[in-house]
This record gives C-alpha cells, sequence and structure tokens, in this order.
C-alpha cells in the first residue's frame, strides 16, 4: 500500500500518541487526505544521511482529533497503529514523500502478550505518575494499557530524554531483558 510519508525528528512506537503541527502546504494537503480517504500516514524519524531523510521503518498513523492553536495553525492528535517498512519512496507533485508500505512485526518484543509486570511494578508505577502530573500528556491518551509491560516500555522509550538513535537502537537492536534493565536504572536513577 501506498502511504504519505511524514518525516519528524520524533520516535513513536506502536499504541503511541502524539500531536503534530501542521502549517507547510504540502503536509496540509496529506491531513486532508488521509481525513478524506480514511487512510492514514506514516511517521518516520527524520535521518539527515539518507535519500528523503526518512528511515527505513516508521508507523502508520490515523488522525484521532483536530484543532487549532491560538495563532491558527491545525493541530491534530495522532494514534500509531502499527509498524511499517517504509520502500520505493518518491516525491509527488506537492514534493510530498510517498511510499510503499508493508507490516513490520517490531519491535518484537511489542507484540508478545506473556511479559508480566510482576517484578517491574516500579517501571508501571512511575510511568502512572508521570500520566497523572502531565495533563497534556493524560488528555492525548484517549486509551492506556498500564496492564501492559509492553506498552509500559514502548511509552518510556518515547518519553525519555535520549536521543532518536539511541530510543531505535533499544526498540528495534536491544533484546527485552536488556532494556528492561535499562528503563530499571534510568527510572531508578531519576524517581527514587
Amino acid at each position: 500500500m501506498k502511504r504519505a510519508i511524514f518525516p519528524l525528528p520524533l520516535f513513536i512506537l506502536p499504541d503511541g500518541y502524539t500531536r503534530l503541527r501542521i502549517f507547510e502546504p504540502r503536509y496540509l494537503t496529506m491531513v486532508k487526505n488521509a481525513i478524506k480517504d480514511n487512510s492514514g500516514f506514516v511517521l518516520c524519524s527524520f535521518e539527515h544521511d539518507t535519500p528523503y531523510n526518512i528511515a527505513a521503518q516508521g508507523c502508520l498513523v490515523d488522525i484521532i482529533d483536530f484543532d487549532q492553536d491560538d495563532s491558527g495553525m491545525l493541530l491534530i492528535d495522532v494514534l500509531a497503529m502499527k509498524s511499517v517498512q517504509i520502500k520505493a519512496v518518491e516525491l509527488n507533485s506537492d514534493a510530498l514523500r510517498i511510499a510503499e508500505v508493508s507490516s513490520r512485526n517490531t519491535p518484537y518484543w511489542y507484540n508478545e502478550a506473556h511479559h508480566a509486570i510482576g517484578e517491574h511494578q516500579h517501571l508501571h508505577d512511575t510511568l502512572q505518575g508521570v500520566f497523572a502530573n502531565n495533563p497534556e500528556l493524560r488528555a492525548l491518551y484517549k486509551h492506556t494499557q498500564f496492564d501492559k509491560l509492553c506498552w509500559i516500555v514502548a511509552r518510556w522509550l518515547e518519553l525519555l530524554p535520549i536521543s532518536i538513535n539511541k530510543k531505535q537502537q533499544l526498540a528495534f537492536e536491544t533484546n527485552f531483558d536488556k532494556l528492561l534493565t535499562f528503563l530499571h536504572t534510568v527510572i531508578n536513577n531519576e524517581f527514587t
């Protein structure tokens, strides 16, 4: 399937929400078409050293809400539906990146339902605390899954103030046990 690609300096995983400010005409057109066709678009990391500045993978997102800020700029809230592989990128007449995308089962640990919270209760509790103390984050997340360890880990990866490259490495190249160890170390240092 072909989808519009929106490269940004952000990191998002399935079931994550984010708010975007849309102002360039090509991206306004992208949003209009995504709503009209109910097709969504792909968010991916902006890569400086790749053709068209896009990563090889991203997330297909659905627009779930929209508004305007005080200056009249379009604000859209999106939900990451699934990871996708991005191939055969081209520019259309509006200079919008369009690519062939296909579903990916990554990060591999995210779809493993057998991970119990158990000994990782601290990750759960501190993330709930972050949500409780951040009204904008709470308002953005229309649906939470605090009962799923993989969802908790994915949200921590999105929220931590580390580089996008490090986030990608942790999400896609590190096994789940090492990822949990990393998160425990960071969270224990910051929240205890």
